[in-house]
Formats: C-alpha cells, structure tokens, sequence
C-alpha cells in the first residue's frame, strides 16, 4: 500500500470501529430506556379473557403478568396455602383451587381467606381475578392439600392437565345464574416488577462501549506519542 495511503485507511479503520462501539453504546442506552418504562407501564383495568392474554404449557407472557383476566370453568381439587403474606393483615392461610377450563387445560385460583367463608364447589363458575407469576418461595410444606408455594409445578400430573404459568387471584366468582359467591377474598393488587438491575446493567454496558469508543479514537495518537520518545531517546543514546 502506498505510504501516503496508509494514514487514511488507518484513519478510516479507527472511525469505523469506534463508530461500531458508539452504536453498540446507543443500543444498550435504548434498552435501558425501553426497559425503565416498561416497569412504569400501568395494565390495562379492563377485563380480558384468560386465554387472549396467556396459553397453557408455557411460561407465561410479560404482558399478561397483572391483566384483569376472565375465565369459566369449575374447580377441580382444592388446597390450603399456608402463612401467605396478603399486605397490612399480616400472614394468613390462603383457599387455592385448581380451576378446570375448556381444552383439559387448568390453573390455580386463590379463592380467599382459609377460613371456611368460601365453600367448596365443583360448579361452573364465572371467574375475574387478577394475573401473577408463579410463586418462587416456599411459605410452608407441601403435601396433597397444601402448597408451600402457589406454583404450578406442584400440582403437575394432577389430572394430566395443561398448566398455564402462574396464577390468578380471584376478584368475584359468580355462578351459572350470575349470583356472586361471597367470603372474605384477598387483595389482588398490581405486582410491582423489579428492573432495576437490568436497568443499571444496560447503563455500565453504555458505558463499556463508548469508553471503547473513545479509547479507539485516541490510540493512534498514543501510539505516535509513545514512538516519538523512543525516537527521541535513541537520539540521546547516539
């Protein structure tokens, strides 16, 4: 390569790669932003049906996590989920059922408090409640009437059912006729998602990447610095 071309293609190599770090940088900043707004996001208060949002056999959607869900169907088996925590009243025994739909699909229900306000049924109900994850925690042991924690996963086999992912808190059950079912329910507030984390990780991606950047721009310069005071010593040695 001819020696007057070879500062410009080393000029246009190093522009190149930085350029490819500052874009690298800009894309983690997107996510970053995309990512904090996503946990400002409000859901919806408007009643959707179960199976618009979310499909059993896998793990559930971003977007069903807290959406008002509707389903019709009848309880199958119930359990007992011990000392969950249910805000200012402090720890209480749950009432859970798993909940039959169409297509041999199910998935629990937190009825209300365990303590005989809700009476069992096998009825078909109409069901409103409120969407969750799955339960990471155990609150207590799990045998066949209890769940340590309200996760799909203990109940699968049961029926030879298709779980959907996580569960529903029950906000009103009515009957074929329309008569609400009433007993002392649970609040059903919107879960809080933590992005934090992934937030910040983003942020020191950002800053990985255009530190590279800028690194990159400088090099040259560094490099021709560090040959002038080799020149210059091998001077002073002659």
């Amino acid at each position: 390569m001819n020696k007057r071309l070879r500062p410009v293609a080393l000029g246009l190599a190093v522009l190149l790669l930085s350029g490819i770090f500052f874009e690298l940088g800009l894309w983690q900043w997107h996510r970053a932003q995309a990512t904090s707004a996503q946990g400002k996001l409000v859901p919806s208060s408007t009643p959707v049906a179960l199976i618009d949002v979310d499909k059993a056999g896998r793990n559930i959607s971003t977007k069903a996590v807290n959406r008002i869900v509707t389903l019709q169907g009848r309880y199958v088996k119930d359990y007992v989920a011990p000392t969950q925590n249910i805000g200012a009243d402090g720890y209480k025994d749950l009432s859970v059922g798993l909940f039959e739909i169409s297509g041999n699909r199910a998935i629990l229900i937190v009825r209300g408090l365990h303590d005989a306000s809700i009476t069992p049924t096998s009825a078909q109900l109409d069901i409103t409640g409120r969407l969750y994850p799955r339960q990471q925690e155990d609150h207590g042991f799990n045998s066949p009437t209890s769940l340590g924690r309200i996760d799909p996963a203990l109940v699968a086999g049961t029926g030879h059912y298709s779980l959907f992912d996580g569960y529903i808190i029950a906000i009103s059950e009515k009957d074929a006729a329309g008569k609400e079912i009433t007993g002392n329910r649970v609040p059903a507030p919107v879960l809080k998602q933590s992005i934090s984390g992934f937030y910040w990780q983003h942020i020191a991606y950002v800053v990985i990447w255009w530190f590279m950047a800028i690194l990159v721009l400088f090099a040259p310069l560094i490099a021709k610095r560090n040959e002038r005071r080799l020149s210059s010593k091998e001077l002073e040695v002659e």
